[in-house]
């Protein structure tokens, strides 16, 4: 797959994990929100590569929490994220396990710009270049 598809997929999924962060919606909901908003804008491959980067990255989340809590600056909660925050880390950390650091850092990082507040890529970038 070309390299701005996967661009694409991945925002598709942090979206995605957002919306799921957002509403506590249930795996059928996301599956449905998938097929409905997504099929019509990318290919069946490109909506099952997401999904499956969607509900793994969702099943993993309790395991990323303390990771992430455990490289934000003294006295920050993971409370104190927005959703948005927590998405693009919790996708990016599920992606660490398949592509290069750089790489899904700076995806991230361009996602934090894209729609975040202004500073968040900073943070994000900070946070993901210090998991190992």
């Amino acid at each position: 797959m070309e390299k701005v598809r996967k661009k694409l997929i991945r925002e598709k999924a942090v979206i995605a994990v957002y919306q799921y962060l957002l509403t506590n919606a249930t795996e059928e909901e996301i599956e449905n929100y998938l097929n409905n908003y997504y099929k019509p804008r990318m290919e069946a491959r490109e909506v099952a590569l997401c999904k499956t980067l969607v509900f793994n990255t969702i099943s993993r989340i309790d395991e990323y929490k303390p990771l992430i809590q455990k490289h934000l600056k003294k006295g920050w909660t993971l409370e104190r994220l927005s959703l948005m925050e927590k998405a693009i880390l919790y996708v990016s950390i599920y992606e660490l396990n398949d592509y290069s650091k750089e790489i899904v850092v700076n995806q991230a990082v361009e996602l934090a710009k894209k729609y975040c507040d202004e500073d968040t890529y900073k943070f994000i970038n900070g946070v993901l270049a210090s998991i190992d």
